[in-house]
C-alpha cells in the first residue's frame, strides 16, 4: 500500500506543479480575422502602405464593400483591417465609377493673365 500511496502522491504533486506553472505563465492569444490574405483583398491584389496619403478624405471617394475607397493620383486607397492598402489592379466597380466621373467632369481651364509689375512713379507734390 505504501507503494501506491507514494505513486499517488508523486502524480498529485506533478499535476499540481503543472497547473501552477500554467497559471503563472498567463499565456493568452487573440486571433483577428482580416480580409487580406496573401496580399489579396476581395480577390484583387493589394499593397499595404504605412499611412494614408495626405488629405485622403478630401479626394473623390465611393462606397465599396462597406467602406469608402479614395481615388488618389490614379490609385484606389482603401482602409482595410490593420491599415491602409491600395489596389494594384483596379476593381471593376471602382473603374466604372472613375470612368463615369471622368466623363461627367470637364477639365477646368484656368486662364492666366499676365500682370504687369507696378510702375515706379514719382510722387506728386502739391504746393499751396
Amino acid at each position: 500500500m505504501s507503494f501506491i500511496t507514494t505513486i499517488r502522491g508523486a502524480l498529485t504533486g506533478c499535476a499540481f506543479a503543472a497547473l501552477a506553472s500554467a497559471g503563472v505563465t498567463g499565456c493568452a492569444a487573440t486571433v483577428t480575422a482580416t480580409p487580406i490574405r496573401g496580399q489579396l483583398l476581395f480577390s484583387y491584389p493589394v499593397v499595404r502602405v504605412e499611412s494614408a496619403p495626405p488629405r485622403v478624405y478630401d479626394r473623390p471617394h465611393v462606397a465599396y464593400r462597406g467602406r469608402d475607397a479614395y481615388l488618389v493620383n490614379g490609385r484606389w486607397y482603401y482602409p482595410a483591417d490593420g491599415g491602409w492598402v491600395y489596389f494594384r489592379e483596379e476593381p471593376t466597380e471602382l473603374r466604372r465609377y472613375r470612368e463615369a466621373r471622368a466623363d461627367a467632369r470637364e477639365p477646368v481651364r484656368v486662364q492666366r493673365r499676365d500682370v504687369e509689375p507696378p510702375r515706379e512713379q514719382r510722387r506728386r507734390r502739391y504746393y499751396d
